[in-house]
């Protein structure tokens, strides 16, 4: 079964409102009507709804959408249940991941399920909690390609971006849709498109499960 855990995109889609980041634009450069053919022009930001972040979006020099191992945006992947998450706290992840160490495997894609995605079009849902500064160390000790999460962020000042983009670990936000996938193993995807100097990249992420 296809899971897709994407968010869609249209001009009413919020952008990312704390970074104060432009809507997305649409406008036709060919129709049906016109021409018999449908073509369209977009303009959006390379962090609008479900997409990906590379190192260079927080490391200066740091892999390009181009450049980076497409294993750390998809493969084997597992998702994890993070209840309870709240405005304005640092999630620390050390009880999750140590209740769940025997379903993750080295080279995984761990998810995280925090109930936020239930706020996708709100502006409370840029009110997001954080990450504690121990995440990037935790994921160390998995051995893990990436991470996902049903949060727009995971933080505001960029720390813990730099920290586990620097231990090259991938990075998905603004997931959806992952309720049925909590406790289970699956193959994620949500590769970004291959811009040449991309530090991120909106993506169609979706999980298979049996």
């Amino acid at each position: 079964m296809i899971h897709d855990l994407t968010i869609t995109l249209n001009e009413k889609t919020l952008p990312f409102l704390p970074g104060g980041d432009p809507y997305l634009k649409w406008s036709p450069l060919a129709t049906h009507l016109e021409n018999q053919v449908q073509v369209n022009y977009v303009s959006m930001s390379t962090h609008l709804g479900t997409h990906a972040d590379t190192p260079l979006h927080f490391i200066d020099g740091g892999k390009s959408t181009a450049e980076i191992d497409l294993k750390k945006y998809s493969g084997p992947a597992v998702c994890l249940d993070v209840p309870g998450v709240k405005a304005g706290e640092l999630l620390d992840f050390s009880d999750t991941l140590k209740e769940n160490k025997e379903l993750i495997r080295a080279g995984d894609i761990v998810i995280f399920h925090t109930g936020w995605e239930d706020k996708v079009g709100t502006t409370e849902y840029f009110e997001y909690p954080e990450f504690a500064l121990n995440t990037g160390f935790l994921l160390g000790l998995f051995s893990i390609n990436g991470i996902g999460m049903d949060l727009p962020s995971l933080d505001f000042g960029g720390p813990i971006h730099r920290d586990i983009l620097g231990r090259d670990i991938g990075i998905v936000e603004s997931l959806i849709n992952l309720k049925p996938l909590i406790g289970k193993r699956f193959y994620f995807s949500a590769v970004p498109l291959k811009f040449e100097n991309g530090d991120g990249s909106p993506v169609r992420a979706y999980a298979v499960t049996d």
